[in-house]
């Protein structure tokens, strides 16, 4: 698509109408290769990232490294215990710098040797003898900025962006009474789905509406009667007390699962945190392409609850697990869908689908300030 053409298909959402009037990005947004190509860097390259845990970078000299779609990335925990990030592009040629992850002194690219401290300084360059106006601070590695917030660190490619533990910190308080940080990781599961990234965000942002329809089991846990949704900044929050009927379609208590309600939050673009019971899963959605995505899911319990916590936690990835699969018929069904001639774009419920107009709106005014 010509760069005209594209700009003319970002500007086709207007993030100013309010929702009552709004008509939804067009499909073509979920199809249109350039458009993802654009979201790349506008979205993914200028946004925080949840990439890890906290645990999983403990000790000096401990790294993580990834890709973030086509951007690779390594965070360590320098001498100083602090953390640090950068682009995982060594200087000299462009390769990786090191992968996966563990626990090294230095960082060393496995092609010609050139190695880095783990202050990103290049500190070794082999058999560059000869070589003229080499200068070892320009040649280190490019930085990226990186934060924990709870449980889990974030990277953000913009230098410029504003610090994430300002953007949540009204968030942390609202989760800080459903004590957050006293839970233990228990697994991780991946689900490769043929959708775009962003039809599984408006899936999870459509305030419930689809739950009594696609998911039955969740239906009868939930009081949808008390199902809300709340937007903020670069968040939104929704939530529903657990339901108090009994209901054949489970064989268990819905207070037993989701104890006193159940909170979803999403964090702008592409991260969740999902508190209930004695539980919390996390979900990235991490795009693949502009149709294809994977979700990761970590699962946490609370540790206090003993034995019976992680037995029922391993209850609630079974539940979820079911969700899922569900989700994922509704989201390439969606998929297909856009790619239909015959459809162009859709309306908002606006008494339920406020959390998906505020994502649509963060994302839009994203995408034409990266066209100027």
């Amino acid at each position: 698509m010509r760069n005209a053409s594209l700009r003319d298909l970002v500007f086709r959402f207007d993030p100013e109408v309010p929702i009552e009037r709004a008509w939804m990005p067009p499909g073509a947004w979920y199809t249109d290769p350039d458009l993802y190509a654009l979201e790349r860097r506008a979205v993914f390259g200028a946004s925080w990232q949840a990439v890890a845990r906290v645990e999983q970078l403990g000790v000096p000299g401990a790294y993580l490294s990834g890709c973030l779609t086509g951007m690779p990335w390594v965070i360590v925990r320098a001498d100083n215990g602090k953390l640090a990030a950068y682009h995982n592009v060594c200087r000299h040629k462009g390769r990786e710098v090191v992968r996966g992850h563990g626990v090294l002194g230095e960082l060393v690219c496995g092609y010609h040797a050139w190695s880095y401290s783990l202050d990103g300084r290049l500190r070794s360059a082999p058999r560059v003898g000869g070589i003229q106006d080499f200068d070892r601070e320009e040649m280190s590695l490019t930085p990226i900025l990186v934060e924990t917030w709870g449980r889990w660190v974030f990277i953000n490619i913009d230098l410029a962006a504003e610090p994430l533990a300002v953007a949540l910190s009204g968030l942390a308080q609202r989760m800080s009474g459903r004590d957050w940080l006293g839970y233990r990781f228990l697994q991780s599961t991946e689900w490769v789905i043929q959708s775009n990234w962003k039809a599984v965000v408006d899936n999870y942002l459509d305030g419930g509406y689809h739950i009594p329809h696609m998911h039955p089991t969740l239906a009868a846990q939930l009081d949808m009667a008390d199902y809300r949704t709340e937007v903020f900044g670069s968040y939104s929050i929704q939530s529903a007390a657990a339901s108090r009927a009994a209901d054949e379609r489970i064989a268990y208590s819905a207070t037993a699962r989701i104890g006193d309600g159940a909170m979803y939050a999403w964090l702008y673009p592409n991260f969740m945190v999902n508190l209930y019971g004695n539980c919390i899963d996390t979900n990235t959605v991490i795009p693949l392409g502009h149709d294809r995505c994977k979700v990761v899911y970590d699962f946490y319990f609370r540790e206090s609850a003993g034995e019976a916590g992680e037995l029922e936690a391993q209850d609630s990835i079974a539940q979820s697990a079911v969700t899922q699969r569900e989700d994922i018929e509704i989201c390439e069904s969606i998929q297909r869908g856009n790619s239909s001639p015959s459809f162009d774009r859709g309306r908002y419920a606006p008494n339920v689908e406020q959390g998906e107009h505020h994502f649509h709106r963060l994302l839009a005014a994203q995408l034409r300030r990266a066209l100027g």
